[in-house]
């Protein structure tokens, strides 16, 4: 028996609401034929149908306080066991939700213990609620006027929660990767496409060692599939319209989210089989009622359902639960001032947490933006973080940020021992001139490591926006567009009072970047999301001596016996150096006992200024019994830098839910302070 007493009255609306959303979209469908009304009828029939039907949901995130169940976004209904809750439920709802975010597009209210309704209107004027009552009647009458109800509403929309698009963007999830797959296999050895998939799968080789050719044909269509998702729901939050290329592309952003590996199908934009695909993901973005500000971090569910846990499991994937994340946060008070890095930042939960953390202990918006940085080496989880950070400052302010979210593209540990990264595709070739030219800056103090985020944010938007000026008015002509991203570099740079900013365009200019930057959008078809991938290039040159307040991450969890990166040498040296101090004869054992988890604490206790959190594998940090190599190795890290307050703490359940126990370490300096 259910433990909630309208439990039963909640499955017989869904059932009575079901039957007359299936009439009445069969009704509009024949007449319209209209792809929307196709995928919600798919969905209603499955178990999907909580989609349109979604049940106790939170008005906010930090309040308690719940709406049963909703119908789209126009109908909040209040399930009762009794008629005679009716009036004070009228009366709760009015000063608890019905001015929230959660209803401000709601257009009734429905009062029901199934036997008996209430359907009132909702009118709104100004902050003035007011409920008319529209109909009083028994279960026999209602039917008719639910009905009448549902056909009025042009659009049906759906709030925008992690659980929802899921459902949505998962509908023949695996009849649309298998036409996306044709697609790719249509113009997989075309020169434009074949560079940007090999690039991938050299960066995915870093993180899943050799694998077959089908593992990486697969995950390359599925982390395009969220790509394009994630690239089509952002821009469509943010209040863009265009054709629907540009849509699932990024090109309408103003400032950069995609990677352009990932967006390899625009070479086969005319197709029609993909077009058809493009327009579905555009339609089912269309039915999420971006404006109503629930929650951020709803892709990371997404990509665990899309990418299979055997798949995330060989590296570690696995995004960390919001309750550990807010755990973590507790353990450093007031974040105010505080620089943030998460080196290994997947979707960026734990930047988006202390984002609205810092704001609700009295920060400034734009200030807790600027203050947060993250890397991650999969280009998708760039993407989806930026994403997800973007989406988090439009809640908070109404627009879109100016600047671009701090998180790059980057191999953190690569950075960190000092070795040239693996950079595919003709941009390699301007990584030497690049590095040799920046550091030569640093060295003179022409930038300065405390102020290269806000000199590299304000690169990136000269680029971006120069590309997608220069794009607009010259279509495919490579001349043309050196000419106007050059033109427009110095257009917009000289309006940038900046010695650094000015350097950089000297730099442009005498090493060819303009000219490169045009062979690569002819070259991938228009491919124009090259601002990240520099700023991705130039944040190791500029941030290698950057000191973040607090370092808080999840890394890989992967056995350094295991690791197949091309600096792999480095890496058990550094641990090997670290653990002899302490074990000194053994400590080569003691290491094959690690993971890469331990190296990376070991460099994030060397650049925090304050703290570091670290989740790890339970196993490295505790041991019953004999202690472990883990768990030396570890300990060796530890004592080896300047904590002077550490704390672990145990987690005994599995909470990733993929059969290994996490652990956590808070590691304190002393003196961090408030950055002025």
């Amino acid at each position: 028996m259910s433990t909630r007493p309208h439990e039963g009255v909640r499955v017989r609306v869904v059932s009575l609401l079901r039957d007359i959303l299936k009439e009445t979209l069969n009704e509009r469908f024949r007449l319209m034929k209209d792809l929307k009304s196709r995928i919600l009828l798919e969905l209603i029939e499955t178990p999907d149908i909580v989609i349109l039907l979604p049940q106790e949901i939170y008005t906010s995130q930090n309040e308690r306080k719940s709406v049963d169940m909703a119908f789209g976004n126009k109908v909040i209904f209040e399930l009762k066991s009794s008629e005679g809750e009716f009036d004070q439920a009228v009366e709760d709802a009015k000063k608890k939700y019905l001015n929230s975010h959660v209803a401000e597009k709601a257009e009734f209210f429905i009062l029901t213990n199934y036997s008996n309704w209430r359907i009132y209107r909702i009118n709104r004027e100004g902050v003035v609620l007011n409920l008319k009552l529209e109909f009083e009647g028994d279960e026999s009458s209602v039917r008719g006027v639910l009905k009448q109800i549902i056909a009025g509403f042009k659009e049906l929309k759906v709030y925008p929660l992690p659980e929802i698009i899921v459902r949505l963007y998962t509908i023949n999830i695996d009849n649309v990767l298998d036409e996306l797959k044709v697609v790719f296999n249509s113009v997989k050895e075309d020169a434009r496409v074949k560079p940007l998939y090999e690039a991938y799968v050299s960066i995915m080789r870093l993180l899943y060692g050799e694998a077959e050719e089908k593992f990486f044909q697969d995950l390359f269509i599925r982390h395009t599939y969220m790509h394009m998702a994630v690239l089509a729901s952002l821009t469509l939050a943010l209040g863009k319209i265009g054709e629907v290329k540009d849509v699932v592309s990024g090109s309408l952003l103003n400032v950069d989210v995609a990677l352009p590996y990932l967006n390899w199908w625009k070479t086969k934009s005319m197709d029609q089989n993909l077009r058809v695909i493009i327009e579905q993901i555009v339609t089912r973005a269309t039915l999420v009622d971006w404006e109503v500000g629930l929650t951020e971090d709803i892709f990371r569910v997404l990509y665990e359902e899309l990418i299979d846990h055997e798949t995330r499991r060989r590296i570690g994937e696995y995004y960390t639960p919001l309750w550990l994340v807010d755990f973590m946060w507790s353990k450093f008070g007031d974040l105010r001032g505080k620089v943030i890095l998460d080196p290994f930042c997947g979707s960026g939960t734990f930047l988006i947490r202390a984002f609205h953390i810092k704001i609700n202990q009295g920060e400034e918006v734009d200030k807790a933006f600027n203050s947060l940085v993250g890397y991650d080496i999969n280009p998708l989880a760039v993407a989806v973080a930026r994403a997800e950070m973007m989406i988090a400052y439009k809640r908070r302010v109404g627009r879109e940020p100016d600047k671009p979210p701090r998180i790059y593209h980057v191999d953190t540990l690569a950075m960190w021992f000092g070795v040239e990264q693996a950079l595919p595709l003709e941009i390699g070739a301007l990584v030497s001139s690049a590095k040799n030219y920046l550091q030569l800056l640093v060295n003179f103090n022409v930038v300065r490591v405390e102020n290269a985020l806000e000199e590299l944010s304000t690169v990136e938007v000269l680029i971006t926006r120069s590309i997608r000026y220069a794009l607009a008015g010259c279509n495919l002509d490579e001349g043309c567009l050196e000419d106007k991203i050059t033109g427009y570099m110095n257009e917009l740079g000289g309006e940038v009072n900046d010695v650094f900013v000015k350097a950089f365009l000297d730099h442009v200019e005498k090493n060819g970047v303009a000219s490169r930057l045009a062979k690569l959008i002819v070259k991938y078809g228009g491919n124009d999301v090259w601002g990240l991938v520099m700023a991705s290039i130039y944040a190791p040159i500029l941030l290698t001596h950057f000191n973040p307040d607090i370092v808080i991450t999840n890394p890989p969890w992967v056995p350094l016996t295991e690791y197949k990166a091309p600096y792999i040498g480095e890496v058990r040296d550094y641990a090997l150096k670290i653990v002899k101090k302490f074990v000194k004869d053994k400590a080569g054992q003691v290491i094959i006992g690690g993971d890469v988890a331990i190296v990376a604490l070991g460099k994030s206790l060397e650049v925090a200024r304050e703290g570091v959190a670290y989740v790890m594998n339970r196993e490295q940090l505790f041991y019953h019994g004999a202690p472990t190599a883990g768990t030396l190795a570890t300990y060796c890290v530890i004592n080896s830098g300047e904590v002077k307050h550490i704390e672990f703490y145990d987690i005994d359940f599995d909470a990733f839910k993929h059969g290994i126990f996490p652990a956590i370490v808070i590691a304190k300096k002393v003196g961090g302070g408030v950055r002025k």
